[in-house]
């Protein structure tokens, strides 16, 4: 996680942003998307951006509209359907849904999202002294935030939870040296192969179609 303080004229907000894919978790997903009811055959879906705050704030502070960022769409919950293809999918599970039809889906506004973009800048921009008390210095993680976008069920092609790692078979041997075993741990779910890139925060018309 990464602590980040903004400070208003009348507010001090601390936000403590994940710095990975695994630390948006799905309780959290669940909680604040409770109060959406989605209709049959559409789908809520999560949009799991990715970038470094120090590009945010430079983009806000040169007055442009929007940024480039990473993104993976997850499923959160489905309406009624007439096949059960989504019945077995759970939160978090990430979704194979091209791009321009993720653009053409509904968003979502739910008040209760801590890690909504729109929010992070709406305090941002009231923020006078941020970089004098940072000294431009915003540090080099890659915070996650989210959105919600509601889209037909037609739309998504495929699901799954996550990548399955690179193994030895008939084509390939890895030998590991200096027991650095752990540094493939988890593999699966680390940030690299995890999302996919060329997202517009503004309007999520976003590059989501594969995971790597």
């Amino acid at each position: 996680m990464k602590r980040f303080e903004l400070i208003t004229e009348r507010q001090r907000i601390v936000f403590k942003f994940p710095t990975n894919f695994r630390e948006v978790s799905a309780d959290f997903l669940t909680r604040v998307t409770s109060h959406v009811k989605v209709a049959d055959n559409y789908t809520l879906v999560g949009l799991i951006y990715h970038e470094k705050l120090g590009n945010i704030i430079i983009t806000r502070k040169q007055a442009k509209k929007s940024f480039t960022a990473g993104v993976v769409p997850v499923f959160i919950k489905s309406g009624k359907a007439d096949n059960d293809f989504l019945n077995n999918a759970k939160v978090k599970d990430k979704l194979i849904i091209a791009s321009s039809e993720l653009a053409l889906g509904n968003h979502v506004v739910c008040p209760n999202n801590s890690l909504s973009l729109d929010l992070f800048i709406k305090y941002l921009d009231q923020d006078t002294t941020l970089a004098q008390r940072y000294h431009n210095n915003y540090g080099v993680s890659q915070c996650y935030f989210v959105e919600f976008k509601l889209v037909p069920n037609c739309d998504i092609k495929g699901f799954y939870s996550k990548n399955p790692s690179l193994v030895n078979d008939e084509y390939i041997t890895i030998s590991f040296l200096n027991n650095s075993d752990s540094d493939s741990s988890d593999s699966s779910d680390s940030d690299s192969n995890s999302d996919s890139s060329s997202s517009s925060s503004s309007d999520s018309s976003c590059d989501s179609e594969v995971d790597a």
